[in-house]
């Protein structure tokens, strides 16, 4: 049996050092589409997939509220709950960083610690996509053989 070898996200470290700096539960990264692309902390008590296109909606939404006020977007939504709350960050223009947390007493902390993780990943995130599209350029082979397969084996029974 061969053993199955996972990619470490270029994300993972960055992602574990804001949590550590901010004391968050959890970090999301989502694509504008509402698809997350990588994680940290504790996500057993939440829908992630649900989370990312709740979010990606309500970022959107916020954007035309900002044309509305004359502003291209706001970069930075707050949501504050009783018991937990959530910080919300454009990074790269382009990917959404979602932060839970607890103590409300925390916000500036995790604010200055999303800006700094934000900067780091603005760095990070071209050579993610590059390393992206050459591993789906080598899988898709694959896949592509894969998938004939098992339509072959479809129509055989």
């Amino acid at each position: 049996m061969t053993p199955v070898t996972t990619t470490k996200s270029p994300f993972e470290d960055l992602l574990a050092a804001l949590i550590r700096e901010s004391g968050a539960l959890t970090v999301l990264l989502v694509t504008r589409q509402g698809t997350v692309f990588s994680q940290g902390g504790d996500t057993s008590y939440m829908n992630t997939t649900a989370m990312a296109a709740l979010v990606a909606g309500m970022f959107s939404a916020t954007r035309e509220v900002a044309r509305m006020v004359g502003e291209d977007q706001f970069s930075i939504l707050l949501q504050q709950g009783e018991r937990r709350h959530i910080h919300i960050s454009l990074v790269a223009g382009e990917i959404m960083m979602i932060v839970v947390f607890e103590d409300q007493a925390r916000t500036g902390m995790v604010r200055h610690a999303c800006r700094r993780a934000a900067e780091q990943m603005a760095v990070v995130l071209p050579q993610a996509r590059e390393r992206e599209t050459m591993e789906k350029d080598i899988s898709l082979p694959a896949f592509r053989e894969y998938a004939l397969n098992l339509i072959d084996r479809i129509f055989q029974t």
